[in-house]
């Protein structure tokens, strides 16, 4: 079934809940009538090969691109606002499966409107849509953003005083004693302190610094962090020369709450003990929004406090204060289904939610767009030339040419008035921009250009790739720039897919891997263990093929480039992302953090290592650099002093730690460089 089918296929459903981005309806079985036969026949098949029982007796039919979910809700007919059990996704596209289980979850998502899952002439519509509208009456279903969730509608039942006698509305205090959907034991317990968790900070933090790193507070734009603590970041992006405001429950109450181009809600639902409360808080700062949230919590795997006891789905320290480490998959389902937006990870628990699907398309493209230093480039081609000449124009216009051919390089085409202020200058210049074109390849050689180009197009492949590991973007959902890019380089988007999904079905082949990582002359491959590890500085220089790897990693991470190396698992579906205290500067760096994400499960374990004699160094750190790295010689010196000690490469293993390290080289009389003390 083609994308064209499937989606006629969704034009003739006789009956479904219709939203913007998907139909639900429940699924009819082998009624003829039910589906047409192109989905029935395709819905069939998935549950013989998947195994899907009946408990998913609710279908998903996404709209923007052919994907299909099974939903789980056992109590469809008894309870009037079942629970979401669990779910299976399915890609009819690139054929990959998700399987969500909400089971454990404290505030899962639950139907309203049960009538539209199921035809008109079904034994229940006429009991369904009676409730739906004594809810609508009693102005229940005003705010659909808030009631999607099992705690939220609870709070609302409560503060309306009402509740449910089977599928009938009544009053709480109904006298034939109805049994009613009781509110969750959500309540804040008395030793909640919340004003506790909010630090004094000596520096930026992580959200708003990965805000700034990356670009994303431009100039003249607003800040307004939502939960703002002691307020350090307000002042830092006040001091420059940004509107900066901020607002919080306990430090800053009487601050107005207002509308900014980017909203930083920052380690605040991990500090809420109430789920319905996480909700209601994302939802309000979303709605302060004009662009950009930054939303940042505390991830599964960083827990460090010694003394806590669990409370509802977090824990309380010894602070009197609660905390929730969410799973990666956890937080990023709540965002989604509280706010109906894409997320992207570009930190260890840090997510950036746009308002606009441009800004986030054009900002996950940037991330896959590599600098080229054209001068070195050709260099490395031996293709640099020394032109002089009293007609060359570059004599003359040399800082105009140097800036319109950076931005030739970048876009690996000429680029548009829009995208070149100076155009007109450049024309005046040299006649014309072909001419222009041509000045550059008599100097630097057609090659540099080749090459730029190439690599242009390798980072739209990479982008388009990471753009399916989420959902189709429709070609006008692109910002101009993108669309003209594609149109350029692969002739259409329909062209720029297919190739993207060649890459994404080579980079699940360990043949395909393994082949790529032995072209490659740098990094250090462990052919026992099946490994490939390189630098950050490296992640660029990788093949298409392992970079759209990293990236599948990074949709459930967040930016690979913090961490200080990257380690592909090839035969497993793996990757490692660890950090090291002062990689640069120490010649044995002690590993502070190791993150592992299954990419074929999608899970993620976060592994903290606390400081202590126990920490895990690193040696040969060399092997992960590119060549012309500045501190190389030095490394070397330090890693053939090892060798004499009897450490290799081949004996060192995973490392050793740092108490057994520090003892040995004591024991020796060396010093941390491997030198004899007093020398």
């Amino acid at each position: 079934m083609t994308a064209t089918e499937y989606r006629a296929a969704l034009r003739d459903l006789p009956y479904g809940k219709r939203l913007p981005g998907a139909v639900y309806l429940v699924d009819p079985g082998d009624d003829p009538e039910g589906l047409p036969s192109a989905l029935r026949i395709t819905v069939g098949e998935l549950r013989k090969r998947l195994e899907i029982d009946d408990s998913f007796n609710l279908l998903k039919f996404h709209i923007a691109s052919p994907k299909i979910s099974f939903l789980s809700y056992p109590d469809f007919e008894r309870k009037p606002h079942p629970e979401l059990k669990e779910a299976v996704i399915v890609d009819l596209i690139s054929g990959k499966v998700r399987r969500d289980d909400y089971r454990a979850r404290a505030n899962p998502p639950i139907l309203h409107r049960k009538e539209t899952f199921i035809p008109v002439d079904h034994r229940l519509h006429a009991k369904f849509a009676r409730l739906t509208r004594e809810e609508e009456e009693a102005g229940l279903l005003e705010e659909t953003s808030r009631i999607g969730f099992r705690l939220n509608w609870e709070k609302l039942l409560a503060d309306k005083g009402v509740g449910f006698r089977a599928h009938r509305l009544v009053k709480m205090q109904d006298p034939s004693g109805a049994s009613v959907e009781k509110v969750a034991a959500s309540q804040k317990p008395p030793k909640v302190q919340r004003h506790r968790t909010a630090i004094v900070r000596s520096e930026i933090s992580k959200p708003t610094k990965t805000l700034l790193e990356l670009g994303q507070l431009r100039r003249g734009e607003s800040f307004f962090d939502y939960g703002c603590g002691h307020g350090a970041d307000v002042e830092a992006i006040r001091r420059m020369d940004h509107e900066s405001a901020g607002w919080d429950p306990n430090h800053a109450p009487d601050q107005p709450k207002v509308q900014a181009d980017v909203v930083n809600l920052g380690f605040v639902l991990n500090v809420i003990e109430d789920p319905a409360e996480r909700v209601d808080a994302l939802i309000d700062a979303w709605n302060h929004c004009r662009r950009l949230m930054v939303v940042s919590t505390l991830i599964a795997g960083q827990e460090a406090y010694a003394d806590i006891q669990t409370y509802g789905d977090g824990v309380m320290t010894s602070r009197d204060t609660f905390q929730k480490f969410f799973e990666p998959s956890e937080i990023q389902a709540l965002i989604e289904d509280s706010l109906h937006a894409e997320v992207v990870p570009v930190a260890l628990g840090i997510y950036f939610i746009f308002r606009q699907v441009e800004d986030f398309h054009d900002f996950v493209a940037s991330r896959s767009r590599r600098f080229i230093d054209w001068e070195a480039l050709s260099r490395k081609l031996g293709l640099l030339k020394a032109l002089k000449s009293k007609r060359d124009p570059y004599e003359t216009h040399r800082e105009l040419l140097d800036e319109f051919w950076e931005s030739v390089l970048e876009l690996g085409r000429l680029p548009r008035p829009s995208e070149f202020e100076r155009i007109d200058e450049v024309r005046r210049a040299c006649g014309s921009l072909p001419k222009a074109l041509q000045l550059f390849i008599d100097r630097f050689g057609e090659p540099t250009f080749e090459a730029a180009r190439q690599r242009r197009k390798e980072d739209l492949i990479v982008f388009v790739a990471a753009a399916q590991l989420r959902k189709k973007i429709p070609f006008n959902h692109l910002s101009e720039r993108l669309q003209r890019d594609l149109r350029s380089f692969f002739g259409s988007y329909a062209n720029a897919e297919e190739k993207a999904r060649e890459l994404m079905f080579a980079a699940g082949d360990e043949d395909e891997l393994e082949l790529a990582v032995q072209g490659l002359d740098f990094g250090w491959s462990d052919e026992n263990e099946g490994h490939f590890t390189i630098h950050r500085s490296l992640l660029d220089e990788l093949p298409a093929i392992l970079r759209i790897y990293v990236e599948c990693g990074a949709k459930l991470y967040g930016d690979p480039r913090a961490a200080d190396l990257t380690k592909i698992h090839l035969y497993s579906g793996k990757l490692t992302f660890t950090y090291y205290e002062d990689f640069d500067q120490t010649p044995f760096p002690e590993m502070t953090m190791r993150i592992k994400v299954d990419i074929r499960r999608l899970f993620v374990n976060v592994f903290e290592h606390p400081p202590g004699p126990h920490r895990q160094l690193l040696f040969f750190k060399e092997r992960f650099l590119p060549a012309d790295h500045p501190g190389l010689a030095k490394m070397q010196v330090v890693s053939r002093r090892l060798r004499e000690l009897g450490i290799s490469e081949a004996n060192v293993g995973h490392g050793i730690s740092k108490g057994d390290f520090e003892s040995a080289i004591e024991k020796a009389g060396l010093t941390r460089v491997l030198t004899k003390k007093g020398k």
